[in-house]
């Protein structure tokens, strides 16, 4: 093979490694940038449990909203209009279903955390954001750096049973994240365990999983 088809042949792996490169680099500043915002704010457990249920709620929704717009774009013209309309019911109930999962949620963290007045109404859920936004959009900021490598601008496969699997995957970590870190605070421990649940949730470990398999792999190929 000639030298420009070994450079040709090695483009998309190299383009997958500056791609992944670039995605940890991100999730290292969006950590790194937290834990001096967490430092000089001095956050209590309020402002970080209801910035991660922000996170959750508008990181979220915004994967999906990306995934429903993307596929709809690159769609065949002649199907496009089609794509649309179920476009258009896929978003109807994710933002019912995805929605109700924070109000829910929502609901029970402001017996323990207040931070609203308004009673349990499904209407309540926009309180709640406008409020956390206000003293958890750096969290929402970051979380949205963090993440924006993983969107799917190409479109998901919408026949795939994992096609938004990963919004509700990463509300399942980080509402773990919230009961762990809630049950600390009441323990008393919470100014000592902020950083580790920032840790837990910014920290590219799965980058780190990846990179030790990748070297695990080629040393047993290279033996």
């Amino acid at each position: 093979m000639t030298a420009r088809g070994l450079l040709l042949s090695s483009l998309p792996t190299q383009s997958k490694e500056v791609a992944k490169a670039r995605g940890v680099l991100l999730e290292v500043v969006a950590f790194t940038v937290t834990l001096v915002l967490a430092s000089v704010g001095r956050w209590d457990a309020r402002d970080l449990i209801w910035g991660l249920w922000c996170s959750s709620l508008t990181v979220g929704y915004a994967y999906i909203v990306t995934a429903i717009v993307a596929g709809v774009v690159r769609a065949e013209a002649r199907s496009r209009v089609l794509f649309a309309l179920g476009g258009v019911g896929l978003l109807a109930f994710f933002t019912f279903h995805f929605g109700m999962f924070h109000f829910v949620h929502g609901t029970f963290l402001n017996l323990f955390f207040p931070l609203v007045e308004e009673g349990a109404s499904p209407g309540s859920i926009f309180a709640y954001l406008g409020a956390a936004l206000r003293i958890g959009w750096p969290l929402v900021v970051m979380s949205l750096i963090a993440r924006l490598p993983r969107f799917p601008f190409a479109g998901v496969d919408l026949k795939g049973k994992d096609a938004f699997a990963a919004p509700y995957a990463n509300v399942v970590r980080m509402h773990l994240l919230i009961f762990v870190f809630a049950g600390l605070h009441f323990a008393g421990l919470s100014r000592y365990s902020i950083y580790p649940v920032l840790a837990a949730y910014f920290f590219p470990w799965r980058a780190l999983r990846e990179a030790v398999g990748d070297s695990r792999r080629a040393a047993s190929h290279s033996s």
